[in-house]
Formats: C-alpha cells, structure tokens, sequence
C-alpha cells in the first residue's frame, strides 16, 4: 500500500489562506500578469490572442466580449493534443468572475464538467465547480462533485479541506464536521488538515479541541500561529485554564508558547504573557522573542514584565540598549533601587566607550538616585561626567537632578539647580517648587498641566482643589517634610492645618490619617465620620476604620464600621468593597 503523504499544494483555506499559495497559483497570477501588460501594449485591432482580449475586456467590465474570449480560450486549450493547464485556469477563473457579476453561474456548470472530462483532477476546475454549486444551493450536486472529485485524487487532502472551507464560509458548521470527520476515518488526514480543523472547532465554540488542532497544524505550517491568536482571543475566561494547559504542556517550542504569551497579553495578563516565554532556552532565538515581547510590554506600558524582558535579553546579549531600557522601565515602575543596580552593571558586548554609556545612562543614574533621595550623589556624578558632556546634554540632565532635589524636599538646592536651564517652562518642577513655598495658586495651576500620574502628584492635586486661599505656607511645609520621609510630622502638619482650611479641612483630616501611625489615624476617623459626615472622605473614613480594626483583631467592632458605611453611604463607590470585605469578615467570625 503506498504510504500517506500531505498535500503541500492546497487551495487558499481559512486562517492560512495568505500563505497556502502553490507554485502553481503564482505562476497562473505570473501570467495573467504579462497577459495583461501585453494587452494594454497592444492596440484592440491588433489583438489576437483571445486570453488578452479577454482580460483587456474584462478591465473595461465588457462581459459579453469577456465572456465570449474566455470561451475561446477553453476552447482552443481543450484541443486534442494541446491541453494548456494554466490557460484553463486563468479561462475558468475569468468566466467565474464576469458570469458571478452578471447572475450567470448556472452557465458556468457545463464549462467546468467539460474541463473536468479532460482534465478530472485540475484542482481550480474543481474548486470552481465546487463554489458555483454551493452558491447556487444544489447541495446535492455539490456533495456528488466532492465525493467524485475524493475518488480521482486519492489520498490528497485537497478535496476535504476546500469542502470544509467553503461549508465553514457558508456558516454550515456541522457539515463541515462531517467533512473532516470523514477524513480522518478514510484516510487518516487528521494531520494534513489540523488548520481546517482548528477553525471548525473554533466555529463551534469548542475550544479545546481548537487549540490542540492548531498545536498540531504549527508544525509544519507556523503561519498558522496569526490565525491561532486571532481565533482564540476570544475564549471565555473559564475555560482559558485549558488553553493554558495545552500550550504549556511538553515539548516546548517556541511556537506555542510565543502564541501563548500573545493570547496573555490579549487577556490582560502581562505577567503570565512573560511567564510562558521566560522559560525559554536562553539562546539567539529566546532573545529575540523577549526583545519583541518586551517592546510590546512597553506599549502596553507594563512597566515591571518589561523591566524582566529587558533584563534577560540584556543578561542574553550584554548590549547597552537592552540594558538602558530595562532600566527606564524600572524607572517608569516606580522601582529606582532596581533602575540603580542595572545601570550600574557593566555590558558585556565588546567594549563600550566611557562617553557612549555616559550618553545612554548618565540621565537614568541620576534619575534613580533623585528618587532614592540621594540628590548630593546624582550631583557628583553629574560633576564628575561634566567634561565628557556637551552643553545640551548637561542642560538635559538637569532635570532629572532638580526632580530628585525636590522629591528630596531641598527647595534652596532645585532651585540652584534650574540656573541656566529652560526648566522654568517645567510645569511639574515649577508647580512642586510653588508648592513647597506655600503658593496654592500657581501650584495648582501648574500640576494641574503636568504630564505625569505619579501618587504624590494625585495626592497634591487632591488637596490643591479643595483648597480656597492663594497662600498657605503650612501646606508647603506638610509637603516638603512629606518628601524628606517624615510621614510622622507631615501627618501632624496637615491636621493641624485642617482647623484654618473651612471646607477643605476634611480633606486635611483624609491626609493626615493615611500618613498617621495606626493608633492616631482611629481618632482622625471618627472626627471626619463625626463632624464631616456629608464630605466624600467620610465613607473612605468609616472603610479605612473597618479595615484597621479587622486587622488589629478586632471583628467585631469592624463589622459594626461596615455595616455603618453600607447603611448610611449605600449608593457610595466604596459600598461594593465595603459588601464584599463584610461578607469575608462574617464568614471568618465563629457562631456565638
């Protein structure tokens, strides 16, 4: 018995269809191609070969000369001896673009049966004779076409897998099933259309099965892995575990587990997208699947998987890109402890010049150090890089050193640190630096501009639009011992602020009891539920209450602070947290 072999040749199918193009195919589009320059070179007298009249008609949407020449062309290429494949190809192609444009498919019937009497496994014959009779509903005929078309090509895939795809594009799912069903009982082809499969399980909703057909398929056919993600971004969340399950299972390729992480991050998981590729052997390969995962995570702005991509592609290649954006994403994170290490790690790419790691991490190193507060350093390290430093770099690295200087609460030095530079235009650095003199006015009107999200700046604008007077040099202190970490007296600060501030003061309080030790912020909640009871801290209040007495032990007590909020602020934002932290609580609370 002759042994099964898959066809390579296949027709245009569902999901793969950009890339199942046969030499075949190119070489008829290769000719239409020349055809048709030949055509247009040529004046219409002078044009004698009825292939280009044909399509020099059907440009100009002639369809009777059209037509007529393609007949033609069947014609002379049927003749005894002189069987031309590719012209009856480009004939029968024809005939089934103008006669579809014109409602007349039932004509094109007897042409293709009398093609397929010379030529009965042409595969463009029996594909056109396919879609002509499923278009016109003569599902009988279609079915007799097919099983005659199964019986001349032996164990070819082709005619199973053209089936299936047009019953799938005419919606008729369970037909389709059938179809392959029938393969794979006949002739074992489960293989050779594990693509067409994959896409029936999907129509069915039937997930699983999908995504092992496709598994399967990506062997040989890995341009399958853009229709795999396609399909399969929308499993339902209950049954992505499964999908997981079979992606991850061995052997690992990068196929799979690159289409894993695609779906991950289709998901709204970053973390998992990096965990499925992380794995990976750490070679050429892996590299450049983490650097093309880890600029997608910066897209995404997933600042923290795109610190790890970067890292290991750094660790992988030791070259001084990857590792200048490990550390901006870590920056970016909010991790500059992190950032610090990286760019004080030295790259293993061959020999980098001191002024080309300069230009690259000098900015990032200050940056770090101005968040970790360590402002006198990233100001050596500034000076100790100067000559190697053109004015505009220096003036560009300006910035990152007077943001560290404020973030470390030192007014006098940000402000020496701005001499010279253009950073007055700086709406965040100039909106912090009014701030921190007490000037409500220009701080608000300058944070407000920045183009940043960072806590503290939410935090600052949250007080500054509560606030009505133009000067409050006590809410400039608040802050500057809040950048110097004293939490403790920043606390105190905006308490006793709170008592000069009318309107704003529950939001003072607010302040005050998310910087105060545990013990003190208890008493700072019961004054804003007791004397602000209306103000929207209020809720947030009795929430923060109801937490730090379940957290002390105190369940009782805290269950009673839930309810309070459930009962008196019940349409607040907070209440479905406040529901759902009661209903844990009272669970964990054993019977009377």
């Amino acid at each position: 018995m002759a042994p099964r072999r898959r066809n390579r040749v296949q027709h245009p199918s569902i999901g793969g269809a950009a890339h199942r193009v046969c030499a075949g195919v190119v070489a008829l589009a290769s000719l239409c191609l020349s055809l048709r320059a030949g055509a247009q070179a040529v004046k219409p007298s002078g044009t004698t070969d009825p292939l280009s009249r044909a399509l020099e008609a059907e440009d100009k949407r002639d369809r009777v000369t059209a037509s007529g020449a393609y007949r033609e062309v069947l014609t002379s290429a049927l003749a005894v001896g002189s069987t031309d494949g590719d012209r009856i190809a480009v004939a029968l192609l024809g005939l089934e673009r103008v006669w579809n444009d014109a409602g007349m498919l039932d004509s094109l019937v007897p042409m293709v049966s009398r093609v397929l009497q010379f030529r009965p496994t042409d595969p463009t014959a029996r594909g056109v004779q396919l879609r002509t009779l499923l278009s016109m509903g003569r599902d009988a005929e279609a079915r007799d076409a097919f099983t005659t078309w199964r019986r001349v090509a032996g164990n070819e895939a082709t005619p199973f897998r053209e089936y299936a795809r047009l019953l799938l594009q005419a919606g008729r799912a369970l037909a389709a099933d059938s179809v392959l069903n029938e393969a794979g009982r006949l002739m074992g082809a489960a293989g050779a259309l594990s693509g067409e499969t994959a896409q029936l399980h999907l129509a069915l909703k039937r997930y699983v099965p999908a995504v092992r057909a496709f598994r399967e398929a990506m062997v040989d056919e890995p341009w399958l892995e853009t229709a795999a993600l396609f399909g399969l971004q929308r499993v339902p969340a209950d049954t992505r575990d499964s999908v997981r399950t079979v992606l991850l299972a061995p052997p690992v390729t990068f196929a799979t587990r690159r289409l894993l992480s695609s779906l991950e991050f289709a998901w709204g998981e970053p973390r998992r997208a990096w965990s499925a590729i992380s794995t990976l052997p750490a070679d050429d390969s892996a590299a450049a699947t983490w650097r093309a995962f880890a600029e997608r995570a910066e897209l995404n702005e997933s600042w923290l998987v795109a610190r790890e991509a970067w890292t290991a592609v750094f660790d992988r290649a030791g070259d001084i890109e990857s590792q200048q954006r490990a550390a901006d994403a870590s920056l970016r994170a909010g991790e500059a402890a992190a950032a610090l290490t990286l760019v004080r790690r030295k790259a293993t790419a061959g020999k980098v010049a001191d002024s080309v790691r300069v230009r690259a991490l000098l900015g990032l190193e200050i940056a770090a150090l101005g968040e970790l507060g360590r402002g006198n350093e990233a100001q050596q390290k500034l000076d100790d890089a100067a000559k190697q430093l053109d004015p505009d770099t220096r003036a560009a690295l300006a910035r990152p050193l007077v943001a560290g200087w404020l973030r470390a609460g030192d007014v006098a030095r940000a402000k020496a640190a701005m001499q010279g530079t253009e950073l007055s235009d700086d709406d965040e650095l100039v909106g912090w630096l009014a701030l921190y003199e007490g000037d409500v006015v220009n701080a608000r009107k300058r944070l407000l501009r920045a183009a940043s999200n960072r806590p503290e700046l939410v935090d600052a604008l949250g007080i500054l639009a509560r606030t009505r007077v133009e000067q409050l040099p006590g809410l400039g202190e608040a802050f500057t011992l809040l950048a110097r970490r004293d939490s403790t007296g920043a606390a105190k600060q905006f308490v006793r602020l709170a008592d000069s501030v009318g309107t704003a003061a529950p939001a003072f309080l607010a302040q005050g009891a998310r910087l105060a030790r545990p013990n003190e912020a208890l008493a700072l909640f019961d004054r804003l539920v007791r004397d602000f009871p209306k103000s929207p801290e209020a809720p947030e209040a009795l929430l923060a209450w109801a937490r730090a007495l379940r957290d002390v032990g105190d369940k009782p007590a805290a269950v009673t602070k839930f309810e309070q909020l459930l009962v008196d602020y019940g349409t607040s934002a907070l209440a479905p947290q406040a529901r759902r932290d009661l209903e844990r609580l009272k669970g964990a609370i054993p019977p009377a």
